[in-house]
């Protein structure tokens, strides 16, 4: 029976729980990590740092694995061969130091840190922010005396193969190449502009980087919708968003109805979260998901695709 999406009827969990081995769908709302941020301030260590693990798959690149850091002091300059930094600020302000060369680099297993960076270029960074560091690209987080940065880093495993260009692709402008970085002020005025060009199917959307995967996966887009969506699945890639503006109802997991390729007219079952502007989602692959949206609102979010992780966690 094909029933439609607004007619299930499903459980209510607020707080989703981490478990042992890969996570499943987890939300952070924003006012939980304004709780967390909170919560690290308190603690930070003799580094000028505290640091939480939020998710990890366990693959043992340390890639897939979601952590929130808080620094009041410059961090040590670091380097990964293989990882990609997806950064989401949450709160405070600094200089991200990106690019040029480490100096005096130490490390095994490509994770390397080093005393300094010669070269690179300084961008301001702040709350609202979201940021790409590509791999093997040195770069370190400077904190103004008395200030403080706090961020969502998720690990993204390095896209290794032959890019296809996508006709949507924008050319990234910034120094060095591959980083990526949009601002709050930048998503707010690209937000504006989205609600005007939405189209029949009740949303607007807009690529922001995409990095060539065959898969789809390492692109980040832009989305806004002021009706419900259709059902979403997707085999081989874990969807991260970061809720710019407005609010929804996610409905996510059960089983999808009428399903061809990545789409579906339905979902079975699953459960229902209340998104809103701040909120951090993690939808695992392989997991049926449709935002809904009240009548006269709207949802926007920024929407990283990350490869999901094939392997044994330990």
């Amino acid at each position: 029976m094909i029933v439609p999406l607004r007619l299930f009827v499903v459980a209510v969990a607020l707080v989703p729980i981490l478990q042992a081995g890969p996570p499943g769908f987890v939300m952070w709302s924003a006012f939980e990590l304004a709780q967390r941020d909170a919560a690290l301030s308190a603690r930070v260590g003799p580094d000028h740092s505290a640091r939480e693990t939020l998710a990890d798959y366990g693959n043992p690149s340390g890639a897939h694995r979601f952590r929130f850091i808080h620094r009041d002091a410059d961090g040590i300059p670091e380097q990964h061969e293989h990882i990609e930094d997806v950064v989401f600020i949450k709160s405070g302000a600094g200089t991200l130091l990106v690019g040029g060369d480490m100096v005096n680099r130490t490390g095994s297993n490509g994770e390397y840190k080093g005393t300094g960076i010669a070269g690179g270029v300084r961008y301001p960074v702040g709350s609202g922010d979201i940021l790409h560091i590509p791999a093997n690209t040195p770069h370190r987080y400077l904190v103004p005396d008395g200030g403080h940065i706090t961020y969502v880093l998720v690990r993204v495993p390095a896209f290794v193969g032959e890019p296809v260009v996508r006709a949507d692709a924008p050319e990234l402008e910034l120094d060095p190449p591959g980083f990526a970085m949009w601002s709050a002020a930048e998503l707010a005025r690209r937000d504006a502009a989205l609600s005007t060009r939405v189209g029949p199917d009740h949303s607007a959307r807009e690529t922001l980087a995409d990095y060539g995967n065959p898969s789809g996966a390492h692109r980040f887009r832009f989305i806004h919708r002021d009706a419900d969506g259709i059902p979403e699945i997707h085999d081989d890639i874990i969807d991260v968003v970061f809720v710019r503006s407005g609010e929804a109802t996610l409905l996510v997991g059960g089983d999808m109805v009428n399903r061809t390729g990545s789409r579906g007219t339905g979902i079975v079952g699953g459960m229902r979260y209340s998104v809103g502007a701040g909120d951090m989602l993690h939808i695992p692959a392989t997991t049926p998901h449709g935002y809904l949206v009240p009548d006269g609102g709207h949802i926007t979010y920024v929407l990283v695709r990350v490869p999901a992780f094939v392997g044994q966690a330990p």
